[in-house]
């Protein structure tokens, strides 16, 4: 078979998927897709892309072990611990600098996974604030595309592997133990879980949150393209306050956004809000389906001079002021 010919059988399959199961696998990375569509063919003994199509339309359970292989979920309780450490230190004190006493806090985990990495924030911020404020003024949104994943995320249940890179003192203050066939378990407090609100999102297509305080996104953009990921950064970037923070995992870059965010930790991937976005960065939060259908021409339409005049009176027109109400110089011990 040639190359164009194994091309072509591939884009069926992928334009099966988007068309037929609205799975849109053409975000990503296309070696990274090719890499687990074999590793999931050779687990069948499938050789041809037309052969697991084939099989795919027959064997109506197959996209879920398909969405398995493809969406590699990996995600642990404090990964990258000295990260975490400065999140705790020198990050979450800026955001109660920023704050009235008694202002909402919200973060965001974008691309969360089986829930580790919303839990890792959601206990910091109740050992910084103290569990009554952490009730009061804590929402954190955590978001995946993986609904299995998320399923997992909502019962805040995991093995003594799982949690083996807690330390004792957090391990006792927020999970509470449980046995089944055997085996232990360790449940997030009710408390801790309640202010986490877990929903299925596609950071490619769905509207971003808003006026978050910290975004946690790690190790997912790695796997899009270089459009997408530009689309989801502009994205990240309307999602966040104005003295919002965005961290990235040690593998990711901004790419060719560095203009809309300003570093501010490049060993710990942690970057600002940076410069107002453009009309034409804002029109890239729309899915991309969407803005094909779409001609600006150099006549202003009606439908571009609402957008201008949205865009104009949004949040991105005027900085507002911030009281200063707390002051945080000392470290936090949090025995990480």
């Amino acid at each position: 078979m040639s190359k164009l010919e194994l091309e072509q059988e591939f884009e069926a399959l992928l334009n099966y998927l988007k068309e037929d199961l609205c799975c849109d696998l053409t975000i990503y990375k296309r070696s990274t897709v090719v890499r687990r569509f074999k590793h999931r063919m050779l687990e069948l003994k499938i050789n041809s892309y037309t052969d697991y199509l084939e099989y795919l339309k027959n064997h109506p359970q197959e996209y879920l072990h398909l969405s398995n292989t493809v969406f590699i979920n990996f995600s642990s309780f404090f990964r990258d611990r000295d990260s975490w450490g400065y999140i705790a230190n020198d990050i979450i004190p800026k955001i109660l600098t920023n704050k009235q006493s008694k202002e909402p806090i919200k973060v965001w985990s974008a691309g969360c996974a089986s829930g580790q990495e919303a839990y890792t924030i959601a206990i910091l911020l109740a050992e910084i604030l103290g569990i009554e404020q952490y009730l009061e003024r804590v929402q954190i949104f955590a978001t995946d595309i993986d609904k299995d994943a998320l399923l997992q995320a909502r019962q805040g249940c995991y093995n003594q592997l799982e949690v083996a890179d807690i330390n004792s003192y957090l391990l006792l203050k927020y999970f509470d133990k449980k046995f089944e066939n055997n085996e232990q378990y360790y449940i997030i407090n009710f408390n801790l879980r309640r202010k986490i609100i877990f929903g299925h999102h596609d950071l490619a297509k769905n509207a971003p949150m808003s006026k978050i305080d910290l975004l946690i996104c790690r190790n997912v953009l790695i796997y899009l393209n270089s459009e997408t990921q530009t689309s989801v950064f502009v994205r990240f970037h309307f999602a966040l306050n104005h003295n919002g923070f965005l961290f990235l995992g040690n593998t990711e870059s901004l790419v060719k956004s560095e203009d809309i965010f300003s570093l501010i930790n490049l060993k710990h991937r942690i970057f600002a809000k940076g410069e107002n976005l453009t009309l034409q960065q804002h029109l890239l939060i729309i899915p991309t389906t969407q803005r094909k259908k779409k001609v600006i021409t150099s006549n202003s339409t009606d439908e571009t001079q609402i957008c201008k005049t949205a865009f104009k009176a949004s949040s991105y027109g005027a900085e507002t002021d911030k009281n200063l109400h707390q002051n945080i110089s000392s470290s936090v011990d949090l025995h990480l």
